[in-house]
This record gives C-alpha cells, sequence and structure tokens, in this order.
C-alpha cells in the first residue's frame, strides 16, 4: 500500500499520532461511555470492533472494561504502537492492519456487538458507503459509536486559510459524522440512538507554541502548511492559522488552553 496512491496513510505517517492521539485520549473515550449510557450497561463480554483504532485507546479500554476486542488501522506504524500499549496494559486486543473501507478483506465474515470509531471515519472519503459497510459489520440491534471534530472547531481548518489558495480545493466535510449524522443514517438500516457535543481543553504555554505542536506532530496540518509553503503564502497561512487557535483559546495560570469541540453518536442498527 504505497503512500504515493494512499495520501490518508501518508497523512497519518507524518508527524506523531502517538503524540496527538495522547492530547485527546479523553474525547476518544468518550465514545466507549455513551455507548455503555445506550447500552444501559456495562461493555462485559460484547464482541467490539474498533475501527481507524490508531494507538489503541479505545481498543485497550474496552478490553479493560471486559470486551472482546478487534482494532484495524490503516498504518503499520500505529498498529505496532498499539500493539506494545495493549501488552503493556496487560490486555488481550487482536489488532490488524487494515482500512475502513476493506474490512471484507481483513476481517471475512466477522461480526460484532459494537463497533467504534474515534477520530477515524470522519475521513472517509465517501461516509455513505462507509457507513454501509460498518451496518454490516454489526450484528441486529448492536451499535456503532463515532466520534469526530466539530466542522466549525478549532481543528477544523477555517475559511481564512483555505481562501489563500488560487483555486478553493476540495474539502473534507466531517459533518455527515457529526453535525449530520441523522441525515446520513436516514433511509438505512439504522437509526440515532444518542448523541452529544462536548468540549475538550487541551493545555500549552502559549496559542503559538499550540500552533507549532500541532504543525510539527499533527499529520493533517503538518502537510497543508506545507501546501502553502509551495504556494509563498506560509508565512501568512501560518498567522492566519495562529489567529484561528487564538479564538478557541482562553488564558490559563500556566499558559493557554484550546478548547476541542467534538461530538459522539451512538446508532443502533434496525430491521
Amino acid at each position: 500500500m504505497a503512500d504515493e496512491i494512499d495520501p490518508r496513510r501518508a497523512m497519518w505517517r507524518r508527524g506523531s499520532y502517538e503524540i496527538v492521539g495522547d492530547w485527546i485520549r479523553p474525547a476518544s473515550l468518550s465514545v466507549l461511555d455513551l455507548i455503555e449510557e445506550v447500552a444501559g450497561a456495562p461493555l462485559g463480554d460484547r464482541r467490539l470492533l474498533d475501527v481507524a483504532t490508531g494507538t489503541g485507546a479505545v481498543a485497550i479500554e474496552a478490553a479493560r472494561r471486559g470486551a472482546t476486542v478487534v482494532g484495524v488501522d490503516l498504518t503499520d506504524e500505529l498498529v505496532e504502537i498499539a500493539e506494545r500499549r495493549a501488552a503493556a496494559a496487560g490486555v488481550d486486543v487482536r489488532f490488524v492492519l487494515g482500512d475502513f473501507d476493506q474490512l471484507d478483506e481483513v476481517l471475512a465474515d466477522e461480526r460484532f456487538d459494537v463497533i467504534t470509531s474515534a477520530f477515524g471515519v470522519i475521513f472517509a472519503p465517501d461516509p455513505a458507503s462507509t457507513l454501509d459497510r460498518l451496518v454490516g459489520r454489526v450484528i441486529g440491534g448492536g451499535l456503532i459509536g463515532v466520534t469526530g471534530w466539530d466542522p466549525d472547531g478549532a481543528l477544523v481548518p477555517p475559511e481564512s486559510m483555505i481562501e489563500l489558495f488560487p483555486e478553493r480545493p476540495p474539502m473534507l466535510d466531517m459533518s455527515p459524522w457529526t453535525t449530520a449524522i441523522a441525515e446520513l443514517c436516514a433511509g438505512r438500516s439504522v437509526e440515532v440512538a444518542a448523541t452529544r457535543a462536548s468540549e475538550l481543553m487541551v493545555a500549552f504555554p502559549s496559542v503559538d507554541d499550540a500552533a507549532d505542536q500541532l504543525e510539527r506532530w499533527a499529520g493533517g496540518w503538518t502537510q497543508l502548511l506545507e501546501m502553502f509553503d509551495t504556494l509563498d503564502v506560509g508565512g501568512e497561512a501560518r498567522q492566519r492559522f495562529r489567529d484561528h487557535l487564538a479564538a478557541f483559546s482562553v488564558a490559563t495560570s500556566d499558559g493557554i488552553e484550546i478548547s476541542l469541540r467534538h461530538h459522539t453518536s451512538v446508532l443502533r442498527t434496525v430491521g
């Protein structure tokens, strides 16, 4: 799976999702809490599939809660990190290398009681097709939990940056998995059982430091700012990025905290 023909894999190999994933771990784990609320019971021994598992935060916590867990991720580097972390945590999770649009290839005919994806399938190029694949992997009455960034939040490039491109590029729309998830489910054998908007505050010494760290460690921001460099507008793009982050920041005694708004939804299969 060559990076030059798989830009999503290339993005996740940039920076360090091991670092970024730890920043957002509390937001990632919120999907398990909402699933247990909807189910009205702990995970227990349910079979759970964690799609785009990253460094395994959700998969490992689900195993701690008693579930039998399979984690799938696109990049072998993240799978290796997830395996090490699961071993260190003393839990048994089966991690598999594969794309969320290749579940038939990597999981054969396995089906699950619960499917989760925290900040994973929100990057699917075809949300409707990806949802259909997830629904096909969960048992009747099973649950699918998805967490994604607010489409107007701090981690989504603002219009002030996008307008620096000579021609507007195609932009990823996260709303089908967040604010418009009911529309995504319409006409499918799945319904929205619960949805929740939340806020994660992440501390940094300053806005400048936050921008620098995101550019260094978050592969999507790394790639985007490199694109602006090729257009000779990198300096202006970085200033607009800082202005954007400042709008979501609050001062603290130790520096700042940036508000990362996210949405978690739990879907239930029907019919």
